[in-house]
């Protein structure tokens, strides 16, 4: 598989949670407190390059803890889980010699277009999406 190919089979899962990352962001933003300076949505490739990865949310700004305590329950936007049968859910593995580069990039676009379909207007606050093991590179939220 290419990575054309791969990223075509990753974002069509992506997309299968479209609806319900659009309405954790819409209570995250809805969140957004005069101490919050912004918004992170980090991916987070599994160590050992087979494919799986986490999507985090979290606001920076002073006090981080009571900054994040009131999007505890929605900060996590999309995970893969290991069970007997396989992944749920079905991400395509990362090809052997394919960097993790790919899912964030690959993230960082179908974040962008959930984004994009749920707000009408920019936060008051930057929005980026970035991988703090230095995948991909950072991009913000939406992309202009």
């Amino acid at each position: 598989m290419d990575q054309d190919e791969y990223r075509r089979r990753l974002g069509d899962v992506l997309d299968t949670r479209s609806e319900d990352v659009a309405t954790r962001l819409r209570t995250i933003v809805e969140a957004i407190g005069d101490n919050v300076e912004s918004l992170e949505i980090e991916v987070f490739p599994d160590q050992d390059g087979e494919g799986t990865f986490d999507v985090w949310a979290r606001f920076d700004g002073p006090d981080s803890y009571v900054l994040n305590k009131p999007i505890d329950d929605q900060r996590h936007l999309f995970g893969v889980v290991h069970h007997e049968t396989g992944w749920e859910p079905d991400v395509p593995p990362l090809p052997r010699g394919m960097s993790a580069d790919v899912i964030v990039g690959t993230v960082a676009e179908w974040i962008d277009s959930v984004w994009t379909r749920t707000f009408d207007r920019p936060t008051a606050i930057p929005v980026a999406v970035s991988s703090p093991d230095g995948y991909g590179a950072a991009a913000q939220i939406p992309r202009t």
